[in-house]
C-alpha cells in the first residue's frame, strides 16, 4: 500500500471494546507500509454519521468502524447520504473494514468475520494488509411515497429490516440496556418470548407486496411477522446464527421471510423455524403453509393496518404504518473475503445449551 490514510472510528459504548485490543490493533495496523491512521471517537447515537457524513477518497481511503451493527449503518449511512436521490457512486467514498466490538456484529460475521473480537481483529489486519475487498449490495428503506425522482429522504440497510416481532424485542431490548443490563442472549430469549405473547393477543397486520428480480411478484395479506434480509446468515436472537432464506447473499436482491400466523402449534413451529429448529423434510412440511420466503427482491412495500415498530439493522427506529424497500446491487466496498470461511455450523440444540449456560452466569453473577 502507498500513502493510504485509515480512519479509525471507536465506539467506547460497545460491549468487547476494551483497552487490550486496542493494543494488539494500533501498532498492527500502524506497522503496514504506506498506512497512516487517524482516531476519533463517538460520543451519542448519530455521532459517526455525522463525523463521516460528505467524505471522499480525498479526505480517507479506509474507514474502520470499531462498534457493533449500528456503528456501521451510520457509517454507511453518512458516506452514501440519501438513498431517495441519485445513488452515490461506491468509488468516491473510502472502503469500510470492520473491527466488531458490539453484542451481535451480525454484519461482520455475514461478511466472514469470526464471532471471537481477537480473531476478527487479527483477520480485519490480514484483510487490509492483503487489500482484500469486494463490493456487496444494501437495502434502502424509506416511508412509501419517498422514492428517488422526487429526491426525497431514504436510509440505507445494510443487514435486516422489518416490523413485526423482531422490532418489538428490540425495541424491549432498548429499554433493557438503557437501564443499565446487557444485550445477552438469555436477555434476547427473555424479551422475545415475552414479545410472541403479546401477539397472540393482538398480532400485526400487514400487507405484503413484492417484486423480484426475475419480475415475480408476491402479495400476501394479514401477515403478523415478516422482515428483509440482505444477507445469509444473520441474527435474530443475539449472536444466534439465523438461516431463513438459504440463497441469499451481498450478491443478491433481499430476501424476505415471514410467519403468517403465530397461533397454536404450528405458529410455534414456524417461530422456532427461526432460530434453526427444524431443517429437516418433516419439520419443513409442517411449517410450510406457516411461511412466506421470497427471494432476491428489488422492490418490497409493507402496509399495517395501524402503526408498528419498524427495526433497520438492530436498530428499532420508529413507528410506521407503511414503508417501501429496494435492493441496490454494488453499492458499497468493503474489506472481507469473497467466501465466508466462517459459516454458521453449530445446530440448535448447541444453542438452546448455550442460552441455558449464559443464563446460569448472568444468575451467578448477579447474585
Amino acid at each position: 500500500m502507498d500513502n493510504v490514510h485509515l480512519l479509525l472510528i471507536a465506539n467506547p459504548q460497545s460491549t468487547t471494546q476494551t483497552a487490550e485490543l486496542f493494543r494488539r490493533v494500533v501498532p498492527k495496523l500502524l506497522a503496514i507500509d504506506g498506512l497512516t491512521m487517524e482516531t476519533r471517537f463517538t460520543h451519542y447515537s448519530g455521532h459517526a454519521e455525522e463525523m463521516v457524513r460528505g467524505m471522499t477518497r480525498a479526505d480517507a481511503d479506509i474507514i474502520v468502524p470499531a462498534g457493533g451493527d449500528g456503528t456501521v449503518n451510520e457509517v454507511i449511512n453518512g458516506l452514501l447520504g440519501n438513498a431517495g436521490e441519485d445513488i452515490t457512486d461506491w468509488r468516491e467514498v473510502p472502503a469500510m473494514a470492520v473491527l466488531p466490538t458490539g453484542s451481535a456484529n451480525v454484519f461482520a460475521r455475514a461478511l466472514g468475520y469470526p464471532s471471537d473480537t481477537y480473531a476478527a481483529a487479527e483477520m480485519l489486519i490480514d484483510l487490509i494488509r492483503g487489500d482484500l475487498r469486494r463490493t456487496i449490495s444494501l437495502g434502502t428503506w424509506s416511508e412509501h411515497g419517498r422514492d428517488r425522482e422526487k429526491g426525497r429522504e431514504g436510509h440505507w440497510f445494510a443487514v435486516n429490516a422489518g416490523f413485526g416481532i423482531d422490532a418489538d424485542v428490540i425495541a424491549r431490548m432498548e429499554r433493557v440496556r438503557s437501564r443499565g443490563f446487557a444485550a445477552s442472549p438469555f436477555q434476547y430469549l427473555l424479551l422475545s418470548t415475552r414479545a410472541w405473547l403479546s401477539t397472540q393477543v393482538d398480532p400485526p397486520r400487514m400487507t405484503v407486496e413484492a417484486v423480484s428480480a426475475d419480475g415475480e411478484q408476491l402479495r400476501r395479506v394479514d401477515v403478523p411477522m415478516l422482515f428483509a434480509s440482505n444477507t445469509n446468515p444473520w441474527t435474530f436472537f443475539g449472536p444466534l446464527p439465523v438461516v431463513t432464506n438459504p440463497r441469499n447473499s451481498f450478491d443478491m436482491g433481499l430476501g424476505i421471510f415471514g410467519v403468517t400466523s403465530v397461533h397454536g402449534l404450528g405458529g410455534v413451529a414456524a417461530l422456532m423455524h427461526l432460530i434453526g429448529v427444524g431443517h429437516g423434510k418433516r419439520y419443513e412440511k409442517l411449517v410450510a403453509r406457516r411461511t412466506i420466503q421470497f427471494d432476491n427482491v428489488e422492490h418490497l412495500t409493507l402496509t399495517c393496518s395501524r402503526k408498528q415498530r419498524f427495526q433497520v439493522d438492530g436498530e428499532f427506529v420508529g413507528e410506521y404504518r407503511e414503508v417501501h424497500l429496494d435492493a441496490v446491487a454494488d453499492a458499497f466496498e468493503v474489506f472481507a473475503p469473497e467466501v465466508n470461511p466462517n459459516p454458521p455450523t453449530m445446530a440448535w440444540y448447541r444453542h438452546l445449551f448455550h442460552y441455558v449456560r449464559d443464563a446460569v452466569r448472568v444468575r451467578t453473577r448477579g447474585a
